[in-house]
């Protein structure tokens, strides 16, 4: 196992710039059933800090995207016979990268309508996607735990056995309905602490 010091940490970055992005930069953003004149005022008056909010969270997924690597490898190990569940975790983690990929750019054509004043059609539509796109990057986070617990459980990877429970466990949430959402939030939890285990057993691998 060959995993560079710093990888297992850059999930713990993937959080927290998401949090800080989703959260006190991004603000309360206007719902699926708000006005275009509501919906274009906001975005006009808020160009910089949805900006920044966009920024923030594609710097979070430059982060993640190094996460799902590293997870895959260390869930490979030596490789052999072991390395269907981590590709399952690697391709639930690649879509999800994609979804944010989504979610980015339709909030970015929100603040470019806002700023050139589209029609209201037009905002109207983009802010449905916008509050709708969720799905695209949570869902397949639960693909990736699904090949977390099948590596842990089944083919016997490096990390603790109750971790791939939880993975397991909050997979399943995410197909509970209106309680799905927890799933995500778990999901970041999962993330922080797979990547304290991580570094802490590649740092004692060498000695």
């Amino acid at each position: 196992m060959k995993l560079p010091r710093f990888a297992p940490l850059t999930g713990i970055a993937f959080v927290v710039l998401l949090v800080i992005g989703f959260g006190p930069v991004g603000g309360d953003t206007p719902g699926s059933d708000d006005s275009a004149s509501k919906i274009s005022a906001f975005y006009h008056d808020h160009q910089t800090k949805e900006v920044l909010a966009a920024v923030i969270v594609a710097v979070a997924v430059i982060f993640f995207a190094m996460f799902i690597v590293a997870l895959r490898d260390y869930l490979r190990g030596d490789g052999g016979d072991g390395d269907f569940w981590p590709t399952v975790a690697l391709v639930g983690g690649v879509a999800s990268v994609a979804g944010f990929c989504l979610a980015i750019s339709v909030h970015a054509a929100l603040v470019d309508g806002g700023h050139n004043k589209l029609p209201g059609a037009a905002m109207i539509a983009l802010n449905a996607i916008d509050s709708w796109d969720f799905f695209a990057f949570a869902f397949p986070l639960s693909i990736m735990l699904f090949g977390v617990a099948g590596a842990t459980l089944k083919a016997g990877a490096a990390l603790p056995k109750w971790l791939g429970w939880v993975a397991l466990v909050i997979g399943i949430l995410f197909f509970a309905g209106p309680v799905g959402f927890f799933g995500f939030l778990l999901t970041g939890v999962w993330i922080i602490t797979a990547s304290i285990v991580m570094y802490r057993r590649t740092g004692a691998a060498p000695a």
